[in-house]
């Protein structure tokens, strides 16, 4: 009948309440994330991480398998976009698009996690890169790629001049938010 269509359309549609498992992989990315911050990634271990969370390194091991995918989760948890979020709004809607976007951006970016994470990424660049390269193939480049979508987009309906969309977006972020890389 159409009320047990309307009630599963309304189930289906309806934020999932996050089981135990995945509140407690929630709770193992949050504190690790914490450690990570204030200790580095090299400075961390998996048995501190246990202690922290008050479980053991097999609880760890449960849900991750290395400290490089619990960083991943930690980068991600960080970084992690909603391409729909930036991608709404009529091209024509360019210039109101771009300021609202350039204020979440910046609101992004000055986050205490988002900021720990690129000191985290700097710090650790020479003795592990990885946190570097998950930083830019998690964050940046996905970030980039979407972005780059709707300059083009803008450039199709005429609203920018056609140039190099990725050029666009670099300069745009750099106009934007160069100068926190400078202080």
């Amino acid at each position: 009948s159409m009320s047990i269509m309307k009630a599963y359309l309304e189930m289906v549609d309806a934020p999932s309440i996050p089981s135990r498992k995945e509140r407690k992989r929630a709770e193992i990315v949050a504190i690790a994330g914490d450690l990570f911050f204030k200790e580095g990634y090299a400075g961390t271990s998996m048995s501190q991480i246990a202690a922290a969370v008050g479980g053991s390194k097999q609880t760890l091991y449960n849900y991750f398998q290395s400290k490089e995918e619990l960083l991943l989760a930690v980068v991600r948890d960080v970084v992690d976009m909603n391409p729909a979020e930036y991608l709404t709004g009529p091209p024509s809607d360019f210039r109101a698009w771009l300021t609202q976007f350039g204020c979440a951006t910046m609101q992004g970016l000055t986050t205490y996690k988002y900021i720990s994470l690129q000191r985290l990424a700097a710090a650790e660049a020479l003795r592990f890169p990885e946190v570097g390269r998950i930083f830019d193939e998690i964050g940046v480049e996905p970030f980039y790629t979407t972005m780059t979508a709707k300059f083009v987009e803008a450039m199709d309906a005429g609203i920018l001049r056609r140039a190099d969309p990725r050029i666009a977006v670099e300069q745009f972020m750099e106009m934007s938010a160069g100068w926190l890389l400078r202080r």
